[in-house]
């Protein structure tokens, strides 16, 4: 899968009952240094022409195909104990709440089910907002799945481009919704401004200050007054975000008003629960960042705890979710999307 931070290509192998979920092994591979620069400047200008579009489907579509088969070969596993590929696809636009919604996917799943000689599952977002949801986040129902505890109310974050909770109350109770910006903005400040690829560690914001006035103009925003469950992406969360009066201080203050403004909506949609968690549990490339992070605990009220003390890789969670995804569909369980049930993806066969 490849998020919307579009850093790269992660891959696990899992081994799925009906009672267990288990990751065999994981890797990430970066997209060529062209390829992420096109996937960059489309998602933060909003321009695509169709030409651009398909030739985009088609260049990611060959880069998971080829990290897909570097990673089997890596790890020497046999393509006949492989049921399908779940793809996440590479989020282009998302437009969840439009008349006729949809979510711009590229990555075609017929290059990569031809090249990798497998069954792939793929457009599982379109599904989810054809059956009624938001196409975001997906990976609700596969916390439940991994995380739950008989009594025992936890919280799941993801912090990746885009940041998204999920809210489990015991075995069966559970929802989730995006919060808002997760790396999104400080990558995409970074990259423009700086020249870098993001803020090592938070570095860099914690030694600036918040730039108040800043910070509450853009806390106006209508998506921080809708309430949950809601999704969103870099189509609203990018450079043009920024207001142009915080761009003229200093790279440090900006850095650190795009982290306070990233944990403050984080912290609103955690405090906001009814019934507070008993825990909260971190995943997502954004838990590198450890000022993000200790600001996200400073203004929450939950106990966070990275999801490696509970047996799993941060980095893996999402892409284990859309492995757990495909096996869903290639067994035709439906998942729930809002209060009813429905099968998520697509198949594409490698044999017709």
């Amino acid at each position: 899968m490849s998020g919307t931070s579009h850093d790269g290509i992660d891959i696990c192998a899992l081994s799925i009952t009906n009672k267990k979920t288990k990751l065999l092994t994981f890797g990430s591979y970066k997209y060529p240094d062209r390829l992420r620069k096109d996937i960059s400047d489309v998602i933060q200008h909003q321009k695509l022409s169709l030409n651009k579009y398909f030739e985009l489907d088609k260049k990611i579509g060959l880069a998971f195909a080829k990290s897909i088969n570097k990673f089997l070969v890596k790890n020497c596993i046999d393509k006949n104990n492989i049921i399908a590929v779940g793809l996440s696809g590479q989020t282009l636009f998302h437009a969840p709440k439009v008349k006729y919604p949809f979510s711009i996917q590229a990555g075609d799943p017929k290059i990569v089910s031809m090249k990798c000689e497998l069954d792939v599952v793929s457009d599982f977002r379109n599904d989810h907002i054809s059956l009624g949801g938001e196409g975001a986040p997906l990976v609700p129902e596969f916390h439940q799945n991994i995380f739950a505890r008989r009594n025992s109310s936890l919280v799941i974050l993801n912090i990746g481009g885009i940041s998204n909770f999920t809210f489990l109350d015991g075995k069966e109770n559970f929802y989730g919704s995006d919060c808002g910006p997760g790396n999104a903005l400080l990558d995409a400040y970074c990259q423009n401004y700086l020249n870098l690829p993001y803020d090592k560690n938070g570095e860099l914001a914690k030694n600036g200050k918040v730039h108040n006035q800043s910070l509450e103009k853009m806390l106006q925003h209508p998506f921080f007054k809708k309430r949950h469950p809601k999704s969103t992406g870099k189509e609203v969360f990018n450079i043009k975000f920024i207001p142009k009066q915080l761009l003229r201080k200093s790279s440090y203050d900006v850095l650190a008003t795009l982290t306070e403004l990233t944990a403050s909506c984080i912290a609103k949609s955690l405090n906001s629960q009814k019934k507070l968690p008993d825990q909260g549990i971190l995943c997502g490339g954004g838990i590198k960042n450890k000022f993000l992070v200790n600001s996200i605990q400073r203004l929450s009220k939950i106990d966070l705890a990275s999801s490696n003390e509970f047996g799993f890789n941060p980095q893996a969670i999402e892409a284990m979710a859309f492995g757990w995804m495909a096996r869903q569909r290639i067994y035709k369980n439906p998942l729930y999307v809002r209060d009813k049930k429905g099968l998520l993806g697509k198949i594409t066969r490698s044999k017709q």
